[in-house]
């Protein structure tokens, strides 16, 4: 081996233990930075130089900088990251309607049906006491109201759905584009087979922040680039990323292409507020409206067999017209005066046989609520979204245990570990210090060379 390839055999162990001290020092910098993995350098034998006596080592060169990570932990973080995106977006909006409901309390729904029927059994003891007839006037009163209110809420939160529905197709339009100007940058640093771990890291930050939103899977193409899909939808392929749009689907709202073409995501906080928008509030409303319908229906029924205090017969006690939650309210004539509450079938003094009748509908069935009474019906549907919105803090607490588990166990994996660090910088100081040595050496066989000559 002659001087100078022992001198270019030094120079290349040099450099290489320079760029690994290097990359140690860039974990060191990172180790608490968010979505960082750490970097390892692999180092390789050069090609060996032929000669007439054999292969002749020539040193060691740096054949890539790659990062530790483990795809299997990130589709798993994402999963149950899209899994946490869909029950926190789920209870918060769907809490907004239990808050409403405010069951069981004096203030309720159930309760002002109660005092409604209870009102009603008042007024059967004494038809002619303007009192009593107040009593069930303001107890009426109050339940549309809070019909109204709840009616509202509903709607409210169904709005509130829709704002954020779009709010997120515009995000995850964002972290779409970054993830393929990102896609682009790798494809071009990663010319003759290196890689670009900075830059996939930050990629793959992104496609975390994108999984909570809209569930993702991930496939991974031979040029170090990838491609998103949600669903059956390619979102991101290299560097190409598709735009969401908001679109009206069956009387609520999806989400479809702008290129045309709907997307099913399978979890995610889009998904919930889909569900929400389109399946879970409307239900929500039609059961409150199918109450109402029947409340307004029975009541009306019995009381247009009685007689008011001015003789009238055949009148509505709630407005005919008002069959929805939203518009439910008293008739005209109930309104402008008690007198028009027909308490009585015969209009003698005394007689409160319709008032009676009327305290016990709270008793018996309604056919078109499958047998069920008037305040079974409320309660069961009062009980349904409070079981709805304790599932979703159940499925909530659950999805953020496995996001915190998948979460720890990649960061076993990828994250920097200082005490290891160090460890590892001590040896390549000592490979760097011996790498200066074989420069030492080569200098005095050189001068020793020179005293020869001379």
């Amino acid at each position: 081996m002659s001087l100078s390839s022992f001198l270019s055999i030094a120079r290349s162990a040099l450099i290489a233990q320079q760029r690994a001290m290097d990359v140690t020092g860039h974990n060191v910098a990172n180790a608490q930075t968010a979505g960082y993995s750490r970097q390892q350098v692999t180092l390789s034998a050069a090609t060996p130089l032929w000669s007439a006596w054999g292969t002749i080592g020539r040193g060691v060169e740096v054949a890539d900088v790659s990062r530790v990570r483990d795809t299997f932990l990130d589709g798993s973080y994402r999963r149950e990251s899209g899994s946490l995106g869909l029950a926190t977006t789920l209870e918060s909006l769907l809490s907004q309607v239990e808050g409403a409901l405010a069951e069981p309390s004096d203030t309720g729904v159930a309760a002002n049906l109660d005092d409604l029927f209870e009102g009603f059994a008042d007024l059967a003891n004494d038809p002619a006491n303007s009192s009593a007839r107040d009593t069930v006037r303001q107890a009426a009163a109050r339940l549309t109201q809070q019909l109204h209110r709840l009616d509202a809420r509903i709607e409210q939160a169904r709005s509130d759905a829709v704002e954020q529905l779009r709010s997120g197709a515009d995000e995850v339009n964002t972290l779409a584009g970054r993830i393929a100007d990102l896609n682009a940058q790798i494809l071009a640093a990663s010319g003759g087979g290196r890689s670009a771990p900075d830059l996939e890291d930050q990629r793959d930050l992104l496609v975390d922040q994108l999984s909570g939103k809209i569930g993702v899977r991930v496939v991974t193409h031979d040029d170090g680039t990838i491609g998103v899909l949600s669903g059956d939808t390619l979102l991101v392929d290299g560097g190409a990323a598709q735009q969401l749009v908001v679109t009206a689907s069956g009387g609520g709202y999806g989400l479809g292409l702008a290129g045309g073409g709907t997307v099913d995501p399978q979890s995610g906080s889009l998904k919930a507020l889909v569900d929400l928008n389109s399946t879970t509030l409307p239900g929500m409303s039609a059961e409150l409206d199918r109450f109402t319908a029947a409340l307004v229906a029975e009541v009306n029924a019995v009381h247009r067999t009685g007689t008011t205090l001015g003789g009238a017969t055949g009148t509505d006690f709630f407005d005919a017209a008002g069959l929805t939650a939203g518009s439910i309210s008293l008739a005209a004539g109930i309104l402008a005066s008690t007198d028009a509450i027909a308490a009585s079938a015969s209009g003698e003094a005394g007689d409160g046989a319709v008032a009676l009748r009327l305290s016990g509908l709270g008793g018996l069935g309604v056919g078109s609520l499958g047998g069920r009474t008037l305040r079974e019906f409320y309660t069961q549907f009062a009980s349904s979204v409070g079981t709805s919105v304790a599932n979703a803090t159940a499925d909530a607490e659950a999805a953020q245990t496995l996001v915190d588990n998948s979460d720890a166990q990649r960061s076993a994996v990828s994250g920097v570990s200082l005490d290891e660090e160090m460890v590892t910088l001590v040896a390549q100081q000592q490979a760097y210090g011996a790498a200066a040595r074989l420069i030492t050496i080569a200098d005095e066989m050189m001068d020793q060379l020179f005293q020869m000559l001379n």
